[in-house]
């Protein structure tokens, strides 16, 4: 069994020419965002053994509010500089290269590839565009994470900063 939890990096500051899409940081809500989902799926028993994250600053600041809530050592989550504006391919060969000894990964990206991978490993189209922060675990009944495909996933959990949905 393999689960994964791809996590939309929190709101960010706007994008205007004095700042880099890639450095912009989170904003107040995108730091309240991030640390109430991240309390949240430790609530709910979320347990990542392996974390990846874009290089951007908004998604490093997002894995890093997760991790900690987790338990997570901040110096194992991975950057990796594929998934910075990703599209869902590329997220999934870098998913099936994960080593088959994690069980549960965590990603933390953006959209539209985050969203896009969440709906193709679940093959559920009513996932839809994740909004900021939001927490999506899938889990499947493979080995490896090379086994990876196209609706192998079933969705475990769907929750955003806005849900007022059960907290299990």
């Amino acid at each position: 069994m393999k689960l994964v939890t791809i996590v939309r990096h929190a709101h960010a500051e706007k994008h205007d020419g004095d700042v880099e899409d890639f450095e912009r940081r989170l904003d107040k809500r995108g730091r309240k965002e991030a640390e109430e989902m991240a309390e949240l799926a430790h609530s709910l028993g979320i347990r990542a053994d392996h974390i990846l994250a874009s290089p951007a600053v908004r998604a490093i600041s997002t894995a890093k509010e997760f991790a900690r809530s987790l338990g997570f050592p901040l110096q194992k989550i991975r950057h990796d500089d594929r998934i910075y504006l990703a599209e869902r391919a590329t997220l999934v060969a870098i998913l099936r290269a994960t080593p088959a000894a994690h069980r549960h990964v965590m990603l933390v990206g953006h959209n539209p590839g985050v969203s896009r991978l969440a709906a193709w490993l679940s093959g559920d189209d009513t996932i839809g565009d994740l909004p900021t922060a939001a927490v999506c675990t899938l889990r499947a009944p493979v080995e490896g994470w090379d086994e990876v495909a196209q609706g192998v996933f079933e969705k475990v959990r769907l929750r955003h900063p806005d849900d007022d949905g059960p907290r299990r």
